[in-house]
């Protein structure tokens, strides 16, 4: 979808997550340490949308924040808020404890991004006390965040005008989100929905959030979301 939000453009996806068919996952890059195109991770994942993830060093290659695929967590970040979703399709944002490990069983889907952007439909920005560090997550940048509705429904949003993080946060509530955090964006941003790239990165990346509207077509890839190397990383 396409509108504007107090004048500035904003293309997002939105899935219901109360159709129990419906799943939520990541599709990570097949070695932790290298990152591949945008046509790599969509090929091997097929979603039915799909967005930018979340950060990862451009000198390791590795993510900052957790990630758990179908349970199994395949990475440790130990930064930011992350984006957890239940075996029952409920969406928890938890602020992760600064590198330190945590317990996500409960959830089939983590990813670790952030800063956080509303809590409770109210602004809630302390990028710093959550680890983030780089000068360059407080300019204005392109922006990509990931927030829930009231009713349940997730919001994948790109927007492609160099915002700050507040105004992001607005966006995200004039959208409707109650809750949301940022995701990677600037040369990373990329949005896809039913085979168009709708927003195309700039550079290789190491991982999407993805969506599937069939469970079916999940279960047949989620094998293929995971990276070969994650038990090193464990």
């Amino acid at each position: 979808m396409y509108r504007k939000v107090g004048g500035i453009s904003v293309r997002y996806v939105v899935a219901d997550l109360n159709n129990p068919y419906v799943r939520v996952s990541v599709v990570t890059a097949r070695r932790l340490g290298r990152a591949e195109s945008i046509w790599e991770l969509l090929a091997r994942s097929r979603p039915t949308a799909a967005i930018t993830g979340t950060y990862f060093s451009t000198a390791s290659k590795l993510p900052v924040g957790d990630i758990v695929i179908e349970g199994e967590r395949v990475h440790f970040g130990g930064v930011g808020t992350a984006l957890c979703v239940t075996y029952d399709n409920q969406v928890r944002f938890i602020r992760q404890k600064l590198h330190r490990q945590h317990n996500w069983s409960d959830y089939r889907l983590v990813l670790g991004a952030g800063p956080r952007l509303l809590l409770n439909g109210q602004v809630w920005l302390y990028p710093h006390d959550e680890g983030f560090r780089d000068k360059r997550v407080y300019a204005l940048g392109k922006r990509v965040a990931v927030g829930v509705t009231q009713e349940n429904k997730l919001l994948m949003a790109v927007v492609e005008q160099p915002v700050s993080l507040r105004r992001l946060a607005w966006i995200m509530r004039g959208l409707g989100a109650t809750d949301a955090i940022a995701l990677d964006g600037g040369g990373s941003s990329c949005l896809y929905y039913r085979r168009q790239v709708k927003v195309l990165p700039r550079r290789k990346l190491t991982n999407l959030l993805v969506v599937y509207e069939d469970s079916a077509e999940y279960d047949a890839r989620v094998a293929r979301l995971k990276p070969l190397n994650r038990w090193a990383q464990r």
